[in-house]
């Protein structure tokens, strides 16, 4: 690490999140492109807690003004936010879950642009995730309108282990009563 970091604001912004200055963060964000650099530089810390708080403060800087987070969502930043939803931390899945939905909705032509990506993610996730994961899942295959993944939403519509997920509306929800939600929007 160089001993005069002039470029990266990654040290005050790890401060700013570990003493839960969020509002701070989300405005300084705003302002200046170097903080949300190192927001986005924070979601690979190995301190999940941290990790955890930058999903946070990035849903928050998405929330304040959807212009700022479009800039640093080239293909790798959204594919690595994207990925976080399967993290064994459940504080990093949560936050990745609503961070990703937000991105879904606010940015369709993320989701037009990279579709063939979230498909095959999407039906390994299916496969190989936990029961909250998959009810994630369906809801993003809902909200995209996937329609080429309704045999493995059917597959589904059975199950009566219920999921959590960090959405009003969806706690303690049978993943066969979300499927079937997913199926009439398809």
């Amino acid at each position: 690490m160089p001993i005069f970091s002039f470029g990266s604001k990654k040290k005050k912004v790890k401060e700013m999140l570990e003493s839960g200055q969020f509002e701070l963060l989300v405005q300084d964000a705003i302002k200046d492109k170097k903080v949300m650099s190192a927001i986005v530089e924070l979601l690979d810390d190995e301190n999940p807690g941290i990790v955890g708080d930058a999903l946070l403060a990035l849903t928050q800087v998405l929330e304040t003004d959807r212009s700022v987070l479009s800039k640093y969502l080239d293909e790798s930043n959204f594919k690595k936010l994207m990925s976080l939803i399967h993290h064994r931390n459940p504080y990093i899945r949560e936050n990745a879950m609503v961070l990703a939905y937000d991105i879904i909705r606010t940015y369709p032509e993320l989701a037009r642009k990279y579709r063939s990506w979230i498909v095959e993610e999407i039906k390994r996730g299916l496969r190989e995730g936990k029961r909250d994961e998959k009810g994630f899942l369906l809801v993003v295959i809902g909200e995209l309108g996937l329609s080429e993944l309704k045999p493995l939403v059917e597959e589904l519509t059975g199950v009566e282990d219920k999921v959590v997920l960090p959405f009003e509306g969806k706690k303690w929800v049978p993943l066969g009563q979300i499927a079937r939600e997913t199926l009439e929007k398809l």
